[in-house]
């Protein structure tokens, strides 16, 4: 197999019919993931629970963070040539998703709360 074959394969392994729908399932698996870890289905048998009132600062963060995704993740979609005729229920699809993890379930919420406090903790090297 030459250098061109190759690079050939590589360029068709990253091509928007390979990369896109690994993106759509990769999201669908976080929904079903973030909806189970909601419904409590993996968690221990117990009678404790915790509950917290998050601050109008966390909830800045989680505005900021939706925009920014919902903004990629539309232009992921509108950009692609991958699934022609059926991007606007892909998007209509990705924002209901999107919504649904970023105001409805804490576990999501967390996450992003999680990478949030870790990049304000990190210390600047110079």
């Amino acid at each position: 197999m030459t250098i061109d074959q190759l690079f050939s394969v590589f360029l068709a392994l990253f091509s928007d019919q390979v990369v896109f729908p690994l993106l759509q399932l990769y999201l669908v698996f976080v929904f079903v993931y973030a909806f189970a870890k909601e419904s409590r289905w993996f968690r221990k048998k117990s009678n404790l629970s915790l509950a917290v009132k998050r601050g109008e600062k966390s909830w800045d963060y989680f505005h900021v963070a939706y925009g920014i995704a919902l903004l990629i993740l539309v232009e992921v979609v509108g950009s692609t040539e991958a699934l022609t005729g059926h991007k606007t229920l892909i998007s209509v699809v990705d924002i209901v998703i999107l919504t649904y993890l970023a105001f409805f379930n804490s576990w999501f919420r967390n996450k992003i709360m999680g990478f949030i406090v870790a990049s304000q903790k990190k210390e600047e090297q110079f």
